[in-house]
């Protein structure tokens, strides 16, 4: 095994600003009320299989001792902070095919207004991944950071709908962005994903990955167009996370590798497909942390393998 002193692993770490939250979500054949969930939570979690994790974000005291020792078995939490009152709490439904989610109740609490502060520690890693918080934490955190080799971030339609420029601001100063179909719609107004894709490039980002949830995902550059379907499953359970552990997945990749180009990428957005193929097997985070390195390897060279020709 190779040695590293702790100033190498903070600078090769990845940081992530994001939501931790109590899930409640309900599906055709089940409900599940107040899960561990929330972007920061499947980002950082899928991330911490490839490498080191920092998680920036906050909690209420109402938060639960049982996901606290969750979050601390995987990821590092210097930068998570404890405030008097209630956690976040999302309330959603899926329709009969698991492919639409409507919101029934997004509940901020200690979230709201939060104020994100990086650890020392953090502030050399390599890696920033903003999770789809508040474009303003977005900035802020990207402001405590040093010199990172690459940030990436995502956003929601809560903040493209009441905070579109500010969106637009965080994007142009970014090397990547992730986004869902739906939001580089509502972002670009325009139902060509190519076209929207072209439109946040001109915005300032290097690359843009797109998620279409079943269908995969599309990595574009100003030159380079590379669709990657979705790992094929018989059984989709809850679809919750889906988005964020691929971009785990993704970044994960990357931070172990430690190399930042366009082979790479393509090569990561196959295994960010496969991390989001395994947190839909089960409700929350649950399959991930019955996950290991090696299902994730046989279940890429799966994957290579469906789609060489």
């Amino acid at each position: 095994m190779e040695e590293h002193t702790n100033d190498e692993l903070v600078g090769k770490m990845i940081v992530t600003i994001g939501s931790i939250a109590l899930d409640t979500t309900r599906t055709p054949k089940k409900t599940v009320k107040e899960a561990l969930g929330g972007s920061g939570t499947f980002f950082s979690i899928s991330a911490s299989f490839f490498h080191q994790t920092g998680l920036v974000g906050v909690v209420g005291n109402d938060f639960p001792r049982k996901y606290r020792k969750i979050l601390d078995e995987r990821v590092d939490l210097t930068g998570l902070q404890v405030k008097k009152g209630e956690t976040f709490r999302y309330d959603s439904s899926f329709d009969f095919n698991l492919n639409k989610r409507t919101t029934i109740k997004t509940e901020l609490n200690v979230a709201e207004g939060f104020e994100p502060i990086v650890p020392e520690e953090y502030r050399n890693a390599d890696y920033v991944y903003l999770g789809n918080t508040d474009p303003d934490q977005q900035l802020k955190v990207l402001d405590q950071m040093y010199e990172p080799k690459l940030v990436v971030s995502d956003t929601i339609e809560l903040w493209i709908k009441t905070k579109r420029e500010k969106v637009i601001e965080v994007i142009s100063q970014m090397d990547g962005v992730l986004l869902n179909d739906d939001e580089i719609m509502l972002l670009c107004g325009s139902s060509n994903l190519i076209k929207c894709s072209k439109m946040v490039l001109d915005w300032g980002a290097e690359f843009v990955i797109v998620k279409i949830g079943e269908y995969g995902a599309i990595f574009s550059t100003r030159e380079t167009i590379f669709p990657s379907p979705a790992y094929p499953l018989d059984e989709v359970v809850d679809p919750t996370g889906a988005g964020d552990s691929f971009a785990g997945g993704v970044m994960g990749y990357i931070a172990r590798k430690g190399v930042i180009d366009e082979k790479m990428f393509k090569k990561a957005v196959v295994y960010g497909n496969v991390m989001g193929s395994f947190v839909v097997e089960d409700f929350g985070v649950n399959r991930l942390l019955s996950l290991t390195m090696k299902d994730i390897e046989e279940r890429f060279q799966k994957y290579t393998n469906l789609v060489r020709f």
